[in-house]
Order: structure tokens, then C-alpha cells, then sequence
């Protein structure tokens, strides 16, 4: 027990293990662009510092803490590299719906900790009702990080005797967690933004899936923990957020270094003379502190309700989703306003204000971050109910 108390204290935080990743993502970012996969010196750290695991329970090497903290990892990666903080996050929710296993099954997807995962939470399969299991056919696009998973989990529409057989009212829908040898990867992922994340399609054909590795929303939570009661629409909703701070941060401390690198005696004005510069560069630092903290303060409202085994309520949800979803846009703005003053400069993809340009634009894509969210959270402060069942989940 001593033994297990002191590993407990000397165990990195999340945020620790990224700053040791920081600067190997920078060195591979043209690998990890090119090749449109995380570099594989990338991939090995991140997985021996347990970043692919944060959703986890601690017993399996999760993090099982204040979620601020996964907040701060992703915001560090994305500074770096965007597509390094996209599929930490990713595996962060298909670890994330492991809550809904037994833990026999639980412990047989998620013991060893070299593993990656990956999920698509499109229903874009269909899984047929047989004995035992399902045999689950489909092709899912937009599967981040497939090429390099172990273990996907693939959202289906179950049909069986008497059920509907299209997607609407009453669909049965399930996760499937299908092992990466029973996947067949197609590559469609040419693209300009966040192109090391390797989004292919992956297909599936005619598998036997057992009845213990699908579950829904409903099914019960085999882990009970504070970690295990938060929210998953939300919470996830910040960490996308969270990476569009990181790009934000890091296109405004590359046009500052641009200031101090672009000075030429004798000529005037320089980039750092610019008032538009000037101001952009102003704003956006305050953005970025205001921004973080609201964002902050609203999920730690939900850890804090949540280690008091306390009902979230629709205002409390609403806070990190309207935190979310106004600190995303907000900062996608401010980078575009960031690519217009810094002039030619942005044109140049040596320079991280190229990249960040196209990828924030790339992660407000993401459905978590529709506006329609935003508009569930301000319905909510003018008294009506949220209609998209996600909202609560």
C-alpha cells in the first residue's frame, strides 16, 4: 500500500507528460504533415507518458482528476502541433465510452497501455441481431487516427425484429468496439487543415461483433468515480475548444517573434510598427486569458458537482457549452485577423501562422462546435429545454 502511495505522488501530471512531448511534435511537424499520421517517434511518447488514456480509470492509466488538466494538454499540444492534440483528444473519448463496458470487457480493450484507439460516433454502420452478438456492416468516414488504433469504437444502427430499420424516432443505436484486424482503412483523408490526424474511412464487412463489446448511452457505467459521472457531449465539446486556444497561442507568439526577427535599420515602419499589429496582438492575448479562463471555470463547476455525486443542470451544462463553443469561434477570428496583419508572412509554411490558419479552421468543422450548440445553451438561459439528447449526455 506505501508502495502504490508513493508511485501515486511521483506520477506526472497530464500536463507535465506534454511539455515533454512539446518539442519532439514541433521537430516532427513536416513528418506528421507529409506522411498525414502522427510521426512515429510522436506516437511512441505520447503513448509511454499515457496521453492516449486520460478517459481512463487510474487502474488502467487514466487520469481520473480535475478535467481542466486534459484542458491544459490539449491546448500545450496544439501550440505545437494540432494534429498531436487532435488525436490525444480523440483517444480521450474512445476511451471515454470504455464507462459503458463490464469490466471483464473493459480490462480485454483497454490492459495494454501501448494501445491506441480511435472512434466514430456517426452512425454509419449497420448491425443485424444474431446469437450471441451482431454482425455489423459499414463505412464510417472522418475516423481520426485509424491508421494507427488498435481498438475502434464504431457507432451502428441495430436492427432486429420489430425494430426501426432507418435512422429517425425509436432507432436503436449502439458503439461497437471492433479490433483494428477486422478493419480495412480507406485512404480519402487529402486535405489542407489538421492533415496529420490520417481521418480516412475505414469499412467493415460482415463481422461478428460479441454482445458484451456493443453498448449505448444507457448502458450502465460498470466504474463509478467522478470522472466516470461527468458529462461526455460537453466535456468533449471543451477539449476541442481547448485545441483552438492552443492555435490561437501559438499564432500570436510566432507573430510576436515575427516583430522582434523583422526589424530593419533605417526602414519604416516595421511588422512591429504596425498599429493593426500592434492591436491584433493585444487583443488576442486578452482574448486568449479571458477566453481560457471562462472555459476553465465552467468545467471545474461540473467537477465540482460531480465529486458530489450531484445532478448537472441544464444551466450548469449549458455554461461549457456556450464556454466552448464562443471561445472556438472567437479564437478561429482572432487567428484570421492574426493572417491578414502579419502580411506575407502568413503565406509561408515555414511559418506556424499558415498552419494554424488551416487548422482552426479544420477543428471548428468538427460537430461538437456547430453553432447549433451554442443556441441549445442560450435556449437554456431564457428558460426552454434542450432537444438534442446529447446535450445531457
Amino acid at each position: 500500500m506505501q508502495n502504490s502511495s508513493v508511485l501515486q505522488i511521483k506520477r506526472k501530471r497530464p500536463s507535465e507528460a506534454a511539455q515533454e512531448v512539446y518539442e519532439l511534435a514541433i521537430s516532427h511537424r513536416e513528418e506528421t504533415e507529409n506522411a498525414r499520421r502522427l510521426a512515429q517517434p510522436v506516437v511512441e511518447q505520447l503513448g509511454a507518458l499515457e496521453l492516449f488514456r486520460m478517459g481512463l480509470p487510474r487502474s488502467l492509466g487514466g487520469w481520473q482528476d480535475n478535467p481542466i488538466e486534459t484542458l491544459k494538454v490539449y491546448e500545450l499540444l496544439a501550440q505545437a502541433e494540432a494534429s498531436v492534440a487532435w488525436i490525444v483528444w480523440n483517444n480521450h473519448l474512445a476511451c471515454t465510452f470504455g464507462r459503458y463496458l463490464d469490466p471483464t470487457s473493459m480490462k480485454e480493450i483497454y490492459s495494454n497501455p501501448a494501445h491506441v484507439y480511435a472512434n466514430s460516433a456517426r452512425p454509419e454502420g449497420v448491425a443485424h441481431t444474431v446469437a450471441g452478438g451482431y454482425r455489423v456492416s459499414g463505412q464510417w468516414t472522418l475516423v481520426s487516427g485509424c491508421e494507427l488504433a488498435d481498438w475502434l469504437v464504431l457507432r451502428c444502427l441495430v436492427i432486429s425484429e420489430g425494430s426501426p430499420t432507418t435512422l429517425g424516432p425509436g432507432a436503436n443505436l449502439k458503439l461497437f468496439f471492433i479490433p483494428k484486424h477486422q478493419i480495412q482503412v480507406v485512404d480519402t483523408w487529402s486535405v489542407s487543415g489538421l492533415s496529420g490526424t490520417g481521418s480516412h474511412d475505414v469499412v467493415v464487412e460482415n463481422i461478428f461483433v460479441k454482445e458484451q463489446y456493443a453498448v449505448n448511452f444507457d448502458s450502465p457505467v460498470a466504474i463509478n468515480n467522478a470522472y466516470s459521472r461527468l458529462p461526455i457531449g460537453c466535456i468533449n465539446a471543451a477539449g476541442a475548444a481547448a485545441m483552438a486556444l492552443g492555435v490561437l497561442r501559438a499564432a500570436t507568439d510566432e507573430l510576436i517573434e515575427l516583430c522582434a526577427a523583422r526589424i530593419t535599420p533605417g526602414k519604416n515602419p516595421d511588422l512591429r510598427d504596425r498599429a493593426t499589429v500592434q492591436g491584433a496582438i493585444a487583443k488576442s492575448k486578452t482574448l486568449l486569458a479571458a477566453l481560457r479562463a471562462q472555459l476553465h471555470a465552467s468545467v471545474n463547476t461540473l467537477w465540482e458537482a460531480s465529486q458530489h455525486h450531484n445532478i448537472f443542470t441544464d444551466h450548469q451544462l449549458a455554461e461549457v457549452w456556450a464556454a466552448s463553443g464562443e471561445a472556438a469561434r472567437a479564437a478561429r477570428a482572432m487567428v484570421s485577423e492574426i493572417y491578414a496583419v502579419a502580411g506575407t508572412a502568413s503565406l509561408y509554411k515555414k511559418h506556424k501562422i499558415e498552419r494554424a490558419h488551416r487548422d482552426i479552421h479544420a477543428i471548428l468543422q468538427h460537430g461538437i462546435l456547430q453553432p447549433h450548440w451554442l443556441e441549445q445553451a442560450g435556449g437554456v438561459y431564457v428558460g426552454l429545454t434542450p432537444t438534442s439528447a446529447m446535450f445531457r449526455i
